[in-house]
């Protein structure tokens, strides 16, 4: 019986209780598959240390590598929100587009989404869920992406060397391809280079008057 003056708590509906649980393992299967990789992270683990049992985790999940793949969606539309954010917040458009490369440029300098994403293509070489996943993956970027740059070229002052969709790909490929290098390279390619690098480069792709 709950003590007097406090609410009793509100009893999930099914759709909430499996949203909770989906979120759970997705959170915990991100820092496994951080940890261990595709291949070394093992389902029932992942679903242990999240607090549900095997059966939870392959009725929310086809298995493994489409728990993987939600993890890849999650990451995805929490970049997608960042985006949005800086430009729905800076109505100047020099601002908006330097906050724009600087969140690029921070995104893929990020350990984890390196990580992340280097095991999604190694994933999707040797897997044909994995495959497709990644294509699917690819389109919703180059549409999202597109809608982002469209929205900074609404202003005169902004002017892009390419098409949308050939901007998106070519700084998101190029930029994560240096940033693998450098988490292998170490100190012969620091971070902060790195960065500069990817900067100069959506500069050099996407600039203002």
């Amino acid at each position: 019986m709950p003590e007097k003056g406090t609410k009793p708590r509100k009893r999930l509906t099914r759709e909430e209780s499996r949203a909770q649980t989906r979120a759970a393992l997705i959170a915990v299967g991100r820092s496994h598959f951080l940890r261990y990789g595709l291949g070394g992270a093992v389902a029932e683990k992942i679903a242990e240390d999240a607090g549900y049992s095997r059966g939870a985790l392959y009725s929310n999940f086809d298995g493994k590598e489409d728990l993987f793949v939600a993890v890849i969606h999650a990451e995805q539309a929490h970049h997608l929100n960042v985006f949005r954010a800086l430009l729905k917040e800076e109505p100047s458009s020099k601002k908006r587009l330097k906050k724009m490369r600087d969140a690029i440029a921070d995104l893929m300098t990020d350990h984890d989404w390196i990580v992340l994403r280097a095991e999604f293509e190694v994933g999707a070489l040797r897997s044909e869920h994995i495959r497709k996943s990644f294509v699917e993956v690819h389109r919703q970027q180059l549409r999202d992406g597109n809608e982002l740059v469209r929205d900074l070229l609404r202003s005169p002052e902004v002017t892009s060397r390419l098409k949308p969709d050939d901007f998106i790909t070519v700084i998101i490929n190029l930029a994560h391809g240096l940033a693998v290098t450098q988490r292998i390279l170490g100190p012969e390619l620091s971070q902060k280079s790195t960065r500069s690098l990817i900067q100069s480069l959506f500069d050099r792709l996407l600039s203002s008057e």
